[in-house]
């Protein structure tokens, strides 16, 4: 929790500060007037730009126009400079796509933290520090604009600590999804009732699919257990987040909205590794500003897993009420296991839909 979450939370936290600065001191206002105040802020808008309005790709202001969506109308910047007149051109800031990414993963950050704090696994003082050192390092960008760069990459190195395969987020991974048959098979001791409900309690497993059947013992071992992420598919998408194709959200495409109903700690997590996962796929431009060679840790994850799909399988099934639909789920189970398959609820509860990531 404090070695990998929290550098990742203060990462996230101090990029948003930065965002909140620039909006706050820049959006709307005139470029004279920005930097009567702050007088390094006219690197951030025309740092290494050319007359009339061209971006120089290794400058400065092409950095925060591409990471932070910081612009001026440098055609007017420069005629005014040209004229010996203040640069009375209207600065704006605009979110961008990796700053989306930044958002929605500082959100759930955020909950798992506080999750983790009412449990006593970290106090609320070393995250309220992280708050405050973040405005500070947010506070020293704006005095030093050239090292947006460093913590742009401080942020990607915590972000790829966090994801798939980091060992916790990958047992977090692995029972997003499980059957009691697997729990059995790779996890013996959380069969200890004591340990059982330890995890319950610290993840939010529950209980998510449990077969109708006459055979107890077998309704028993065929258990789903499940976090609080992925597990109804409405007419809104999964988890009434928007609706658009199932594989893109769950390969970590951005919905429009934060408001994730996810906030147990497991849940959280793996829609932080789906979002570290989107990141690297949807922002790959942006993200080669800041390191020579883009990762990409939702390939090395599939790479890993290999292909664990049976030849043939149906696109949804019914709640399993016989032997003949546990059968066919159990062939999932590889698979489901590794998340290149993903089984989700209908919002009545009758069906489960299979939706491949890979």
């Amino acid at each position: 929790m404090k070695e990998d979450l929290l550098p990742f939370y203060h990462s996230c936290l101090t990029l948003l500060e930065l965002e909140n600065s620039l909006t706050e001191l820049c959006h709307g206002k005139m470029l004279s007037e920005v930097i009567k105040g702050k007088p390094t802020l006219e690197y951030i808008f025309v740092g290494g730009t050319l007359p009339p309005e061209n971006y120089n790709k290794g400058g400065l202001a092409y950095y925060y126009l591409k990471l932070m969506g910081t612009t001026v109308k440098l055609r007017e910047y420069y005629f005014l400079k040209e004229h010996g007149r203040e640069p009375r051109t209207l600065c704006r800031v605009a979110k961008t796509n990796v700053m989306l990414y930044v958002e929605h993963t500082g959100e759930l950050l955020e909950r798992i933290l506080n999750r983790a704090a009412e449990l006593g696994l970290i106090s609320l003082q070393e995250i309220n520090e992280a708050k405050d050192d973040s405005k500070k390092k947010a506070a020293e960008v704006l005095t030093k604009p050239e090292i947006l760069v460093e913590r742009f990459g401080e942020a990607l190195q915590n972000a790829l600590k966090v994801s798939l395969p980091n060992p916790y987020t990958s047992f977090i991974w692995h029972l997003r999804k499980i059957p009691k048959k697997y729990i059995k098979e790779f996890y013996p001791k959380m069969l200890d009732e004591e340990t059982f409900q330890f995890l319950q309690e610290l993840l939010g497993l529950r209980e998510y699919i449990v077969p109708r059947i006459e055979d107890q013992e077998l309704a028993d071992l065929y258990t789903i257990f499940s976090y609080d992420h992925a597990v109804v598919l409405t007419r809104d998408g999964i988890d009434g987040t928007g609706f658009f194709p199932y594989r893109l959200y769950l390969c970590g495409y951005l919905p429009s909205t934060t408001a994730y109903p996810c906030n147990s700690i497991g849940g959280c997590i793996c829609r932080v590794n789906e979002l570290i996962w989107g990141m690297f796929s949807q922002c790959r431009d942006e993200l080669a500003l800041v390191v020579r060679e883009v990762p990409d840790p939702f390939y090395n994850w599939r790479i890993l897993a290999g292909d664990k799909k049976p030849k043939a399988y149906r696109g949804f099934y019914e709640y399993p009420r016989s032997y003949e639909v546990l059968s066919m789920l159990d062939e999932l189970f590889p698979a489901l296991f590794y998340g290149q398959l993903e089984l989700i609820l209908s919002e009545d509860g009758e069906i489960i839909h299979v939706v491949e990531r890979w």
